[in-house]
């Protein structure tokens, strides 16, 4: 069944008579359909743990009765499949890609298993997920080496790519073995420029010896199925991401992608289940919930007939239509960049007189769920799904303004 059978089969596919280009459109009520959403709420927080699909959710249902039936019959060939799927979705190789069961841990084996020196460092930014900068700290503290926090914006909703790569260039020292960022930061919606960041990275490698070779580690959970770009062609030496926000996959999974040419500078912490390769036995071995894990391949085949440029589409009209609004309410300051290049699914927002928990009780009162991020500003925080509505922005703009007055 081929991409379009399968949209017009589960009536995804919005097909209107009196309109052939419409025919290329998708019926995104129908594909809202396809979730278990409580109704009652507005909730524009689906990325923190995805809601799954019936595709997805039949799938894990079927592993499970299959390894219950016989668990020995399953776990090479399904795991596979599911590198198989992850290495077409993101642009890599399958034996470049390593399991793991969520972002903080890949980057705490990426950041403990890289070969490092007491005299060298890792740079990360201070918009870095708390848990990324803790897995830098505790890898660099195991070798007594050091973890450098900086600055690359001034200001996030008016960061420009240009200022990104200079301020990383003139950060970078003979030291710094590795860089850590975020290609969609949770703390503010900003949208890194990844391959500028690489290219500043690369040339900081000229002449360096593979063990001083500085790598670039993305952590890249809130770009993966958000934006439409191949996650292992963006030029990261490393990419990290859990598979259960916007790609909505099985909750408790997540993927490692590793550059082939750097793949011997990361060493496993841990036993690993799987020799299929150097980077694949990166991933921790042990039981796992197999049925989750092989249930990726699902949410992958999901997105991929959906097409993922329509998909990043969708999300970025509800967060552009979503910023226009807020950028038209008195009291209200936008923190997130409204050009779609430096932005994703996430906006971030503060309402004058309000913290933004506060702002989250308001709203919540209204039935609306949005959140606010662990950081040392926690902003408003609101995540467009392709599940949400144009209704439903307009709905939580028309709150927010009833906060302001």
């Amino acid at each position: 069944m081929d991409r379009r059978d399968f949209l017009v089969g589960t009536g995804l596919l919005a097909v209107a008579p009196t309109a052939a280009s419409a025919a290329q459109g998708l019926d995104w009520g129908a594909v809202r359909r396809q979730f278990r959403l409580d109704p009652s709420l507005t909730n524009l927080g689906l990325f923190y743990l995805a809601s799954n699909p019936r595709e997805v959710r039949d799938a894990v249902e079927d592993y499970k009765r299959r390894l219950d039936a016989n668990s020995h019959d399953l776990m090479p060939d399904q795991a596979q499949a599911v590198a198989v799927a992850l290495g077409q979705y993101t642009g890599g190789a399958p034996d470049d890609i390593a399991f793991v069961p969520n972002t903080t841990i890949g980057l705490s084996i990426v950041y403990g298993g890289l070969k490092l020196r007491a005299d060298q460092e890792i740079l990360l930014s201070d918009q870095d997920h708390a848990w990324h900068q803790e897995a830098a700290k505790l890898a660099a503290s195991r070798v007594g080496a050091k973890v450098r926090v900086g600055t690359l914006f001034e200001s996030s909703a008016r960061v420009t790519e240009d200022e990104v790569a200079s301020r990383l260039r003139s950060s970078i020292t003979p030291q710094t073995r590795a860089v850590g960022i975020t290609w969609v930061q949770s703390s503010t919606g900003v949208r890194m420029p990844v391959r500028a960041c690489a290219a500043v990275v690369a040339q900081a490698n000229n002449s360096r010896a593979p063990e001083d070779r500085c790598l670039l580690v993305v952590d890249g959970v809130h770009g993966l199925a958000a934006v439409d770009d191949d996650a292992a062609r963006l030029g990261a030496d490393v990419f990290v991401a859990g598979t259960h926000k916007w790609l909505f996959g099985p909750r408790g999974t997540g993927m490692v992608w590793v550059n082939p040419q750097v793949s011997d500078q990361i060493v496993p912490l841990l036993p690993s289940l799987s020799g299929r390769s150097e980077t694949a036995s990166l991933g921790p071995g042990g039981f796992h919930a197999f049925e989750q894990y092989f249930a990726v391949r699902a949410a992958v085949e999901f997105h991929r007939r959906l097409g993922r440029p329509r998909v990043a589409a969708r999300i970025t009209e509800l967060a552009t239509r979503f910023k226009d609004g807020l950028a038209e309410i008195p009291g209200v300051v936008l923190h997130t960049p409204r050009d779609p290049a430096m932005s994703a699914g996430i906006v971030c927002f503060d309402v004058t007189g309000h913290t933004g928990n506060e702002v989250v009780a308001l709203l919540g009162e209204k039935r609306i769920q949005i959140t606010t991020a662990a950081y040392r500003i926690p902003y408003a925080r609101v995540g467009t799904s392709i599940l949400n509505t144009p209704e439903e922005i307009d709905k939580t703009l028309k709150e927010i303004r009833a906060i302001t007055r």
